[in-house]
């Protein structure tokens, strides 16, 4: 790939990591899910359900694209690179600041909240404490002898239906043991046969120049699968099943089945078609959008911090919980992009690339 061909890239990692800035402000106003804090008046009824469904859409792909996006990328750095400066290279940017997170901004975090000493923890840095196991695997995987990227040239219908059957039925089994919302060292393992899935793909992708064969026509049946079939029977099954909410989690019971066959349908649909939306129509420089991307980690990175700091100051006013929720979105994301390219200066003096 040309590496003017990233631009399309750039403008999917910005809207992925205001995504994630919306997912969990929304969760800190009620919507289901796990975060540090809630806010003084959260949602309730119809427009709690809402915003919950709207977490269970955003968590059937968004992070699984996330990875697909770095497994993409990720090929291209290592062989450019070679093995010793690769590693070093996501020792700095990914595990220094991951460290800082963990032993620092976390507990910090959680004295702010709590006004007492917060444990060390991943916090939303589990995706990073992942990232860099994947691509040290993928570093190791390429040391070892008779390993194949297997040709593929483009997704196929069958292709397509075996990678959903296959991460469907690995989930159910996975959440048999730690259902979602159940953390084994920070991780949640139930959501992970997806995250691996799509970042195996994103290998796959790259070595067969994927991104080069695929275009917004491919992936409209897939899209309208998620968007026309998936969304309403989500809600059907989960406004029939009020009284059973925690066996989507996980079990040996039809919720279980359900949710775990649900998510790769829509995370192939939306992920498939973001990629070839973005390509079709922002692949093409755009300086505010390369500086957005640019400071996305950084984003990622302080984006607790911000959604914390905004939640306490819309409680302060008298205002309904949903336009709470829009007050943050508004002012903290443009914000947080302002703090990010401060704290990457401030990393970059002393040396750490974030």
């Amino acid at each position: 790939m040309n590496k003017t061909r990233y631009y399309y890239l750039d403008a999917l990692r910005v809207f992925l990591t205001c995504i994630v800035f919306y997912h969990h402000s929304a969760i800190a106003f009620g919507a289901s899910g796990g975060w540090y804090n809630k806010a003084a008046v959260t949602t309730t009824g119809l427009t709690q359900a809402l915003l919950s469904a709207s977490m269970g859409i955003n968590q059937s792909y968004f992070m699984s694209l996330f990875f697909f996006i770095s497994a993409l990328l990720m090929p291209l750095s290592f062989h450019r690179k070679g093995t010793k400066a690769f590693i070093m290279n996501r020792l700095n940017r990914l595990g220094i600041p991951l460290a800082i997170y963990f032993f620092i901004l976390n507990p910090l975090l959680n004295y702010w909240i709590y006004g007492s000493w917060g444990g060390f923890g991943l916090g939303p840095m589990w995706f990073v404490f992942t990232l860099l196991l994947f691509e040290l695997l993928y570093v190791v995987c390429q040391k070892l002898p008779n390993i194949n990227i297997p040709k593929w040239n483009k997704p196929s219908t069958i292709g397509i239906i075996s990678f959903m059957l296959i991460s469907g039925t690995v989930a159910f089994l996975v959440r048999l043991i730690v259902p979602t919302g159940d953390s084994v060292l920070g991780l949640q393992l139930g959501y992970f046969p997806l995250y691996i899935g799509m970042y195996a793909l994103g290998i796959v992708a790259q070595h067969n120049q994927w991104m080069d064969n695929i275009n917004i026509k491919d992936s409209k049946p897939w899209f309208l699968l998620a968007i026309l079939i998936g969304i309403p029977t989500m809600l059907i099954t989960m406004g029939g099943c009020r009284d059973k909410m925690d066996n989507f989690s996980g079990g040996w019971n039809m919720q279980a089945v359900f949710y775990a066959f649900w998510e790769p349908i829509m995370c192939v649909g939306i992920s498939y078609f973001l990629l070839v939306f973005n390509k079709e129509f922002c692949n093409k420089p755009n300086r505010i959008i390369q500086k957005m991307s640019a400071n996305s980690f950084a984003f990622y990175f302080i984006h607790p911090y911000v959604v914390v700091g905004f939640t306490f100051l819309v409680g302060l006013f008298a205002i309904a919980p949903i336009t709470g929720l829009a007050v943050v979105c508004i002012l903290g994301i443009p914000v947080c992009f302002i703090i990010a390219m401060i704290i990457k200066k401030c990393f970059r003096f002393i040396g750490i690339k974030l």
